[in-house]
């Protein structure tokens, strides 16, 4: 059944386009200075261009984007409960002729975290949208000629993604090492393409479209 057919290059361009700058404008650090006495605020220049260097690298198992999956992340907001990550993922040959790539761009919020104590917090929510992408000539945005019109209704190159999962972070107790802390974290994922075939097949189970990854985060210190 054909529900619908689009390009979905235009769609993975613009979202990419409007995370990543939003990601670098939430980091920009605001300066206090005074102009004939009164205050008046700056952006920093140098806070600015750290927005840029990534707060966190991090390493991934399945997720529908590969066994595991290595990328560099952004985290920004008042309380850091944003994050946008990018990852390259990597798919074992199994019955094909060469291991598959990912790629994916990830935005998450946190909206509220739980402090258990000095070093260990909690985040009962977070949430949040992916979009990946598989290398390789074998995949393709539009199904090519050689099938019949609608024969393909989806694309097998692009998938959209929406998880919802907890974190814990350990805050390491130097304050002069490179990393602040890690973040652990589980998600449960499904995408397009499973919801539809859910609707159209009643009998699936969840396993069937739904899946677990898990995670960790080695979150870097920028300050």
């Amino acid at each position: 059944m054909s529900l619908f057919h689009f390009n979905a290059v235009p769609v993975f361009l613009l979202f990419l386009g409007l995370a990543l700058p939003y990601s670098a404008k939430s980091h920009a650090a605001d300066t206090t200075i005074a102009v004939n006495g009164v205050p008046k605020k700056e952006k920093s220049l140098k806070q600015s261009g750290l927005s840029f260097i990534p707060s966190n690298y991090m390493v991934q198992h399945a997720g529908s984007i590969g066994v595991v999956a290595l990328g560099i992340g952004w985290d920004y907001g008042r309380k850091d409960q944003w994050s946008t990550d990018f990852l390259v993922g990597f798919v074992p040959k199994y019955d094909t002729d060469r291991i598959k790539t990912t790629l994916t761009l990830r935005q998450t919020y946190t909206p509220f975290q739980v402090k258990v104590n000095g070093q260990i917090d909690y985040h009962p929510l977070r949430t949040g949208l992916y979009v990946s992408t598989t290398v390789g000539k074998q995949f393709w945005f539009s199904a090519p000629d050689k099938y019949p019109s609608n024969y393909y209704t989806f694309s097998t190159k692009l998938r959209f993604n929406a998880f919802v999962g907890q974190d814990f972070t350990y805050s390491f107790p130097s304050g002069t090492s490179y990393f602040e802390g890690v973040k652990f974290y589980y998600d449960l994922h499904t995408n397009d393409l499973y919801l539809i075939s859910r609707i159209q097949n009643r009998y699936l189970s969840l396993r069937d479209y739904l899946g677990l990854s898990l995670g960790v985060k080695l979150q870097i210190r920028r300050k």
